[in-house]
């Protein structure tokens, strides 16, 4: 893999971060999680992953991000591969445009795209969304807005060549990575 930008879609709690992390240990790419943009403003203001954030936040949230796509463009060696996270819905300007962005810097970069659109069960999300480590890194660890969130929302639709759909209700982080880097290799 090579010049690569992996792009993993979910709600919050599927486990993004936790497959992300495992795809760069089995690989040579770099991770810029959506937390690695939104915690330095987190980490600054009342974020206890239950109360609504202000919106105010993602005014700066927006500006870290314009940033960190900046250096992958203009500095980062070509050669380098990177897996975005992101939570990202159907019905949603906002989210439509960051997955165009990452369109965009991958066709900049003459990198390959691969979107990967994370699915999980109800219950099962529940479960991940309330497990350790998330409230210290000011995630969304309520489940009751996970559970309304995945009965009235769905994750963006995405037509892209090198889409895959990956139910990861029942399989591990790992299991997941190697199902990824196995897509990846196909294409």
């Amino acid at each position: 893999m090579q010049n690569t930008i992996i792009y993993l879609i979910g709600f919050a709690g599927t486990g993004k971060y936790t497959i992300a992390k495992e795809i760069c240990a089995l690989s040579c790419a770099r991770l810029v999680d959506n937390h690695l943009i939104n915690n330095p403003v987190l980490s600054l203001i009342h974020a206890d992953g239950m109360a609504p954030l202000p919106e105010s936040v993602w005014d700066k949230i927006r500006a870290i991000r314009q940033v960190v796509l900046e250096v992958i463009r203009d500095i980062s060696p070509p050669e380098y591969n990177f897996v975005f996270t992101n939570e990202l819905l159907d019905g949603s300007n906002e989210d439509q445009k960051l997955f165009s962005e990452i369109v965009e810097l991958a066709a900049r970069r003459n990198s390959t795209l691969i979107p990967i659109r994370l699915l999980c069960n109800e219950e099962e999300l529940c479960k991940r969304i309330q497990s350790s480590g998330r409230a210290e890194r000011w995630k969304d660890i309520n489940a009751d807005h996970a559970r309304h969130k995945i009965r009235t929302h769905t994750i963006l639709s995405i037509d892209h060549p090198t889409l895959l759909n990956l139910d990861v209700s029942e399989l591990s982080a790992i299991q997941a990575a190697e199902a990824i880097l196995t897509h990846i290799k196909r294409h």
